[in-house]
């Protein structure tokens, strides 16, 4: 069975299965975007269940980053002649987007890069992350800060290992630093899941697996993750479904061992691709 051919029928699988399952996290009905006439996605159907923890994965250009962009209401499905398209979260497809980030929380390197210039860049860690409860990138007024965000943003700068007494500006920080402040300011909300865009890039080793350390145990306290990525090194064991994208649409959708083959990832990168495993994931190089 070809990809393509594969990639359908296992979407129409998942779509079967899921017919009588509770609400799902995320639901998109033949959903395409558009741009200038360029089509960047293209998904007949895609459903993700709420508490699945699920990998969005392919290479540069396969439509990854427009489809974190609908799920967090930043774009939106093309107004077509056949199809205008339905992207549904938690069964709503009209939400205030301030009310959609109480239960989806996200992280990506665009909004950690907005902390590290201008007004935003001179906040502290704990101010930083008391804009989450505004979604803003401002700091927030004093008289907001009630008793209960501030615990919040305490208490979630000390579970990714910061110090919310810290008066050194978020713009300063080392970048694992300052994307470990964007997790807690996700996190203030106490989001049903977190979305994720490629969260460990432009870190080092050593910053790489604090962070996804404290990802793992997050899914273990039952937040659940969506990790858009092209990077095996960022799939942490709780992570269990994955979606393949190519060419804005749909490759595969299958579990990691089906998914983390050498001749499935040739074929998806259509370069010779050869996968290692080892005890607490994958590494991937060319042939």
């Amino acid at each position: 069975m070809q990809p393509a051919t594969r990639a359908k029928s296992r979407t129409v699988g998942w779509a079967l299965r899921n017919q009588l399952m509770p609400t799902p996290l995320a639901e998109l009905s033949d959903v395409t975007v558009e741009r200038n006439g360029v089509r960047l996605l293209h998904l007949p159907y895609l459903r993700i269940d709420s508490g699945e923890h699920c990998v969005v994965f392919g290479p540069n250009g396969s439509g990854k980053s427009t489809l974190f962009k609908l799920l967090m209401r930043f774009y939106y499905p093309s107004a077509l002649e056949h199809s205008t398209g339905q992207v549904k979260l938690f069964g709503q497809s009209e939400w205030n987007v301030w009310e959609l980030r109480k239960r989806l929380g996200f992280v990506s390197s665009e909004i950690d890069f907005h902390f590290t210039t201008g007004r935003s860049g001179r906040l502290t860690p704990l101010q930083a992350v008391l804009t989450g409860f505004e979604s803003s990138e401002l700091e927030t007024p004093p008289e907001s800060h009630t008793p209960e965000r501030i615990d919040a943003a305490h208490h979630w700068l000390r579970f990714f290992e910061l110090d919310p007494t810290s008066a050194k500006h978020v713009g300063w920080l080392s970048t694992g630093e300052r994307r470990r402040v964007m997790l807690a300011r996700a996190m203030v909300l106490q989001p049903k899941a977190l979305l994720l865009d490629e969260p460990t890039a432009g870190l080092d080793l050593v910053s790489q697996s604090r962070l996804l350390t404290k990802l793992s145990a997050m899914a273990e306290q039952g937040v659940q993750l969506l990790l858009v990525t092209h990077h095996l090194e960022e799939i942490v064991p709780e992570l269990d479904r994955v979606v393949m994208l190519k060419q804005g649409t749909i490759f595969s959708d299958q579990s990691k061992e089906e998914s983390f083959q050498s001749e499935h990832l040739s074929k998806l990168f259509d370069a010779p691709v050869v996968v290692e495993s080892y005890s607490k994931g994958w590494h991937a190089r060319l042939a």
